[in-house]
């Protein structure tokens, strides 16, 4: 690469935006703010996990399609990187089917720690793009924003709790224990060191331009604003780890969209060689756009399309496996077929390519799959472990404030039948997601059995306060324990039956058919006092039942 010194001035370009300032700002720089607007309008009538399912189907997976029809439809990159765009496909494809055959979350975790460089690294190239617009072209300012984005991107991923479970769950599965919250402590602040040592050096790099007569990209620097921030709104301020990832997915997902386009336009528009079919796609018109939208969207819709052709192990694990393979595809493909700093690359982003270099191939990337076939293979002969209540607690020891790490422990406890102590973490766990319907539901079923085991033990009134709490947010939850208590009875299991019919007349103490049921399950169990007062009860609220009258009747006989 053609470099110059840092303190010789750069000759202004036409312009600093790659669109222009409303459609840069839209589609580039301000959209997390557009976004954050539409996501908050959009809960207040459509649930969380909807927007979420939406994004990760048609944007996440969707935005993959434009770098594979370049990956394969350019015949000169196709050429270059030949043996890459044949051996990856199977050799990726294999090894998600692979684990995803045995039920492995070891793809799960390499693809989220990928997804993470691999955002950092586009907003890397946006950098580098709005640098490259002034004149910006020193390596010592690509260094220095390589170095941001890694102190900043990475520093969230180590102050968030929720997305160090996220990771520490997964590891743990393999045998490796998660940093103690001492240890976790300690990262923290060097995490925040680093962050704050590297944005002190992007500081004074800015200032020496100045000084030095250069043009600074404004422009770039508000991208970092807006981008470092949604970046630890999203992982940081947001406990719920798929909201803040699809909330992020959708900034990511409309940027590579956007510049993908222009990229291709420009390469039509200037008669570079290029397929067919991306000389028909990439034209000058609104109705292209749409189309080109459009099959993003379609080919991101295998997600939805797959639900009804998973009924079998080997086709839910193929089904998977395309997921998987085309996310990490996008990933890798990403990672060289889009190098700013090459001449061509450069030009068909409207950038000086006079200062590019020459389009080539690293000799050494070989080496770079050693990045996933060494943890893939380590996790591979480790072998997977069940996650059990010891590991659930060490998870919660090193990230508290993860909710998804509290509620993992409570549904381990309450497997192993200790309903009482799963109430706290699944308590903390709602203060962190409040209205999440899956905890919601966990909680009153814990409370309703941690009810039942209270009064097993003969502790009435803690019985009745957990028991009331965990009707009040479960409609029909009384009917249901009425209906388990029956089946009960009519297996001759008397004790439990009592207890379940009982639970259930604490939550509603007017139900004729709890009361008739418990006379009958008492007069089995050989109590026939209490038969006979819950008979009464059950009669008088149906005073023209014959069956419940001759109950009474019977009871009362000496």
């Amino acid at each position: 690469m053609t470099t110059q010194t840092a303190s010789a001035p750069i000759a202004p370009l036409s312009s600093p935006w790659i669109l222009g300032p409303v459609r840069d700002l839209v589609l580039f720089v301000a959209t997390p703010i557009l976004i954050f607007v539409a996501i908050t309008a959009l809960q207040r009538g459509v649930a969380s996990k909807d927007i979420e399912y939406f994004v990760l189907a048609f944007g996440a997976m969707g935005h993959n399609l434009p770098g594979m029809m370049r990956a394969y439809g350019d015949r000169d990159l196709f050429q270059r990187f030949k043996v890459r765009f044949v051996v990856a496909p199977i050799a990726i494809f294999a090894t998600c089917f692979a684990f995803a055959w045995h039920g492995s979350t070891a793809i799960i975790l390499i693809a989220y720690l990928w997804a993470v460089w691999h955002a950092l690294m586009q907003i890397f190239g946006f950098l580098r793009i709005y640098d490259a617009k002034v004149g910006a072209v020193h390596r010592v300012h690509a260094r220095v924003d390589f170095a941001m984005c890694i102190a900043w991107f990475g520093g969230a991923v180590f102050f968030s709790d929720s997305r160090l479970h996220l990771i520490q769950s997964n590891v743990a599965r393999f045998g490796i224990a998660p940093f103690g919250a001492e240890t976790l402590q300690v990262l923290r602040y060097v995490a925040g060191g680093a962050i704050a040592l590297t944005t002190l050096c992007y500081a004074w790099n800015q200032i020496s331009r100045r000084r030095a007569g250069q043009r600074i990209s404004h422009i770039k620097n508000l991208l970092y604003v807006t981008s470092i921030g949604f970046w630890w709104y999203a992982h940081v301020y947001i406990a719920d780890v798929m909201l803040g990832l699809i909330m992020f997915e959708i900034f990511h997902d409309v940027q590579y969209l956007g510049i993908v386009w222009l990229f291709n336009r420009k390469r039509v528009e200037s008669g570079t060689p290029v397929g067919s079919l991306t000389r028909f796609l990439f034209r000058n018109s609104w109705g292209m756009v749409f189309l080109y939208i459009g099959l993003c969207m379609s080919y991101g819709g295998f997600i939805p399309a797959s639900g009804s052709f998973t009924a079998t192990p080997l086709a839910a694990a193929l089904a998977a496996t395309v997921i998987q393979s085309s996310g990490i595809l996008h990933y890798y493909y990403d990672g060289f077929i889009w190098k700013v700093r090459e001449s061509s690359i450069r030009k068909g982003l409207g950038v000086d390519a006079s200062n590019g270099a020459a389009d080539s191939i690293v000799n050494w990337h070989a080496a770079k799959w050693m990045l996933l076939v060494i943890p893939a293979a380590a996790m591979w002969i480790a072998g997977e472990r069940e996650p059990s209540v010891a590991m659930a607690e060490s998870l919660v020891a090193s990230t508290p404030d993860a909710p998804d790490a509290q509620f993992e422990l409570a549904v381990k406890l309450n497997e192993e039948r200790r309903h009482l102590e799963s109430l706290p973490h699944f308590e903390r766990a709602l203060a962190k997601l409040p209205g999440d319907g899956e905890i919601e539901t966990n909680l009153a079923m814990a409370r309703l059995q941690a009810g039942k085991d209270e009064l097993r033990n003969g502790h009435d009134d803690a019985a009745r306060e957990l028991i009331t709490r965990a009707s009040a947010t479960t409609p029909g939850l009384a009917s249901q324990t009425v209906q388990r208590g029956l089946e009960l009875w009519q297996e001759k299991k008397f004790d439990d039956a009592i207890v379940h019919l009982r639970a259930a007349l604490f939550m509603n103490d007017r139900d004729p058919i709890a009361h008739l049921n418990l006379a009958l399950a008492y007069r089995d169990a050989g109590d026939r006092t209490r038969a006979l007062r819950h008979a009464r009860a059950g009669a008088s609220m149906r005073p023209g039942d014959a069956k419940a009258q001759a109950l009474v009747a019977e009871l009362s006989r000496p």
